[in-house]
């Protein structure tokens, strides 16, 4: 796309991204109060859950306080000590209000709190004479009765605890709703059959419980002390609530629920509004064996405000942003035209200078190519010399030295043929280079090359081009040596190589080899392995070289890049 055709086209896809921008901010600004009705049902489901665990606990604690009781029924137990112990269970949970023993016959032995802790005993459903009270007295009992007036005539087998616990085949405390004597009071009853004799001798327990007595809803912390939360039946028959449920609005609010739930059993939340507050409502179920709760939690959605108060804070904050920057780049739009002509006339320019550099960047890797093309020429030529003038001398030591010289201009001629071959002269990957380099030396090395392998790890290390040939004479040195003079036998073997960064510019090469290990004395010399080319080319490149002779002939040359080159950490 042309530049002109850029700087008319930009400032209106700006303008449009500026105007979408502010769109979205709007649309956020108005779902703040779609948010706010979502934190209400977070906070609704949170609170449930809390509800869920605190019933759960409470109401498993009375279930087993009844099955303990069964039990020790069951293990034998004479009746004052069977009454001792029940008058104690009373003491110690105030919202258990009786517990009571009733058989088939329609005895039942039971003991009371009221104002006093009484024993009360109903003998035949009282068909023949009203149930007696005693008032205890620490562990005895008055010895003189009066008639229990709170029961009149009673029969056990007639409620609805007494048939639920019998109809109950899992042998759990089963739940019902309490139906005679004040139906007012919010009075549970878990019974359970506590001893059975043959098919038609049983016991049943039951223990009678106050929820208003248990507080089950009361606590200072939240949510219970900011939300109105009530537990009702599937009657609607209110059983407990928290005291922010008895204050006004939300104590006729949370009847209002209650009533809306009632008629419509509505599942989810449902909101209610009052004189322009708006509240949400959710009912959620509350399962007991035998009898099914329910548990009403609401929220004042307005009160959720101040938690979305950052939010709205930082919607305004983010539009008085956009504003600044929509005339921050209207006055960059109007600089950037009075520039457009001199950056168009400065990119012409420099696109003419990047084409003449890299004209004359090609031009000198051609003629570096062509440099090493010619050494090497060259350098053949002179081997062949050399070949001619030892033919022409007797064996010995100076036709040896002769073909010591011609295998070294072969080595440095090796090592341009292989440069010459590289892609990149300014940046020569070593792992590539020095792999293509000692498969060449194995292919010099006639049949010894089948026995002997050659495994090279360069780290991802990269050099310019003048470390590169230094370290290739050292390498064909060192790895010719190793041919020549490590592996005497047919058995073969195997050289190493690694190059790796020390520190800096600081890298190691090392090239080790599981050979003969050279013998004393014979690292220099005539005829002898001579390192002085390898020394001096480690002494060239500001660095040392270093021999181990133990079992494990090794190598190691410590070196300096002449200049920066890439690394990489990955694994050659």
């Amino acid at each position: 796309m042309e530049p002109r055709t850029i700087d008319r086209v930009l400032p209106i896809v700006l303008a449009l991204l500026v105007a979408a921008s502010g769109l979205l901010l709007f649309m956020s600004y108005r779902s703040l109060e779609a948010r706010a009705r979502d934190l209400a049902g977070l906070d609704q489901l949170r609170t449930h859950q809390t509800l869920d665990i605190r019933l759960a606990a409470q109401f498993h604690e009375w279930e087993e306080d009844l099955r303990e009781e069964a039990q020790v029924l069951r293990n034998g137990i004479d009746e004052q000590s069977m009454i001792t112990r029940w008058r104690s269970l009373l003491e110690a949970h105030w919202a258990i209000t009786s517990i009571r023993l009733a058989d088939e016959a329609g005895n039942e032995l039971a003991v009371h709190r009221g104002r006093t802790m009484q024993l009360v005993r109903t003998k035949g459903g009282s068909r023949d004479s009203l149930p007696q009270a005693w008032t205890l007295y620490g562990a005895m009992q008055d010895s003189a009765p009066s008639v229990w007036e709170a029961l009149g005539r009673y029969d056990p087998r007639e409620r609805i605890w007494f048939s639920k616990a019998l109809e109950n085949d899992r042998d759990t405390p089963v739940w019902s709703e309490r139906q005679f004597g004040d139906t007012s009071a919010p009075v549970l009853q878990v019974s359970l059959v506590a001893r059975k004799r043959d098919d038609v001798s049983y016991e049943v327990m039951l223990l009678d419980v106050d929820l208003e007595r248990a507080g089950l809803l009361q606590s200072p912390a939240p949510p219970f002390s900011r939300y109105g939360i009530s537990l009702f039946t599937s009657e609607g028959r209110r059983l407990a609530y928290n005291q922010t449920a008895l204050r006004e609005p939300l104590a006729s609010l949370v009847e209002q629920a209650q009533r809306i739930w009632m008629d419509q059993k509505q599942i989810g939340a449902f909101v209610i509004e009052d004189h322009g507050a708006r509240y949400s409502a959710q009912t959620s179920p509350v399962q007991l064996n035998g009898l099914m709760l329910h548990a009403l939690v609401l929220i004042n959605i307005e009160t959720l405000d101040e938690w979305l108060r950052p939010e709205r804070r930082m919607v305004i904050v983010t539009a008085a942003m956009l504003v600044v920057f929509t005339i921050a780049l209207l006055f960059l739009a109007w600089r950037g035209r009075q520039r457009s002509k001199a950056a168009r006339l400065l990119a012409l320019q420099s696109r003419q200078l990047e084409y003449k550099l890299s004209k004359a960047t090609g031009e000198r890797e051609v003629l570096s190519r062509e440099v090493h093309h010619r050494v090497k020429n060259n350098l053949q030529v002179v081997s062949s010399l050399l070949n001619l003038q030892a033919s022409s001398l007797d064996d010995g030591h100076v036709r040896e030295e002769f073909l010591r010289g011609k295998r070294r201009i072969d080595t440095i001629a090796l090592v341009h043929h292989r440069l010459y071959d590289h892609p990149d002269l300014r940046d020569i990957d070593l792992g590539v280079f020095l792999k293509q380099l000692t498969a060449s030396i194995a292919e010099m090395q006639g049949e010894k090359r089948r026995t002997v392998s050659i495994a090279v790890q360069c780290h991802g290390v990269k050099a310019d081009q003048d470390t590169a040939i230094e370290l290739g004479i050292i390498v064909c040195e060192l790895v010719t040596n190793a041919f020549q003079h490590a592996f005497p036998h047919a058995t073969g073997g195997h050289i190493e190589l690694t190059v790796t960064k020390v520190e800096g510019d600081l890298h190691r090469l090392v090239v080790s080899n599981n050979g003969v290990p050279p013998k004393q004395g014979s690292m220099n010399g005539p005829g002898k392995l001579g390192l002085e080319i390898v020394e001096a080319l480690a002494d060239q490149l500001d660095g040392s070289l270093h021999v181990r002779t133990d079992l494990t002939p090794s190598f190691e040359v410590l070196f300096r890049m002449r200049k920066p080159a890439s690394t990489e950490a990955a694994d050659a």
